[in-house]
């Protein structure tokens, strides 16, 4: 049995804390890569600490709409209005997003968001999606635009090949026939796909603690299939998570705790799972 596993840190370039946090996580190798939120604040720092460090370049988190708990983010592409409020802003409301955006502004703003990384000097290898918002788009539209772009970009996406354990049995009916699709489509035109892809799912309000966290990680890792898989983590010291909702800002606490603890570093090596920085 050979296993792999690709640990990322999402949200690079939320804010210098985070950012100060994920770099740290990296050069100990507690985590083996991260995306770059271009749209963001904290990019241009983020993209600083990166190259001081020495460190591999981000993935692109493409990023569509805004987060609750900050200041709202511009696009960096020029005249996208289905992608926006009055203001100029992105949505806070996923669901607005989706019933707004234009398959052909999507796509602009993720030329732009890479091509800010392209001037920063980074040569990102995959990409995903913040808030899930091309995985959520009616009838999987903007999925088969990002499929296009990365293979147009020579990048990899975020889809996992097989469904964890649990949505295998749980995802059915046109959303299955979506997702089987999409893995067909990333097959036909060549696009990397990580085997699958875990991480804390439950909510921060639905975790009874930290313990509850990590079992549920654990569970996951022992699971974990052949081939190159990932998990994905949104690790936060505290002065970031105190600009978030309570439970989900300690929920990113624990996931920054986890990255660094004995079990679960030891977890990983009594299943013979090997850390590597890309799929």
């Amino acid at each position: 049995m050979t296993r792999k596993l690709v640990v990322t840190a999402d949200d690079l370039g939320i804010g210098p804390a985070t950012n100060e946090a994920i770099v740290d996580l990296m050069a100990r190798g507690a985590v083996t890569s991260s995306t770059l939120m271009a749209v963001a604040p904290g990019a241009p720092d983020a993209v600083e600490r990166v190259r001081r460090a020495g460190l591999a370049d981000p993935r692109l988190h493409v990023t569509l709409t805004s987060a609750r708990e900050l200041a709202p983010w511009r696009p960096l592409a020029a005249d996208v209005p289905t992608l926006t409020d009055p203001e100029g802003l992105f949505h806070v409301d996923l669901a607005q997003f989706e019933t707004a955006a234009s398959a052909a502004e999507v796509r602009r703003e993720m030329t732009a968001q890479l091509g800010w990384m392209a001037e920063a000097g980074l040569r990102p290898a995959a990409l995903d999606s913040h808030s899930g918002s091309l995985y959520s788009h009616r009838g999987g539209q903007l999925l088969d635009t990002a499929l296009r772009f990365c293979a147009e970009n020579s990048l990899g996406f975020r889809l996992p090949r097989t469904l964890p354990r649990l949505l295998d049995v749980a995802v059915r009916g046109p959303l299955r026939r979506r997702y089987d699709e999409a893995v067909a489509t990333a097959g036909a035109y060549g696009v990397r796909l990580p085997e699958t892809v875990i991480g804390a799912v439950l909510p921060g309000r639905l975790l009874t603690g930290y313990a509850h966290l990590r079992w549920t990680v654990l569970r996951q890792l022992r699971a974990l299939p052949d081939g190159v898989s990932e998990l994905i983590m949104h690790p936060a010291p505290a002065a970031a998570a105190r600009r978030l909702d309570r439970a989900e800002g300690r929920k990113r606490m624990w996931e920054l705790r986890l990255l660094q603890d004995p079990l679960f570093l030891r977890t990983l090596r009594s299943e013979r799972i090997e850390l590597v920085p890309s799929w």
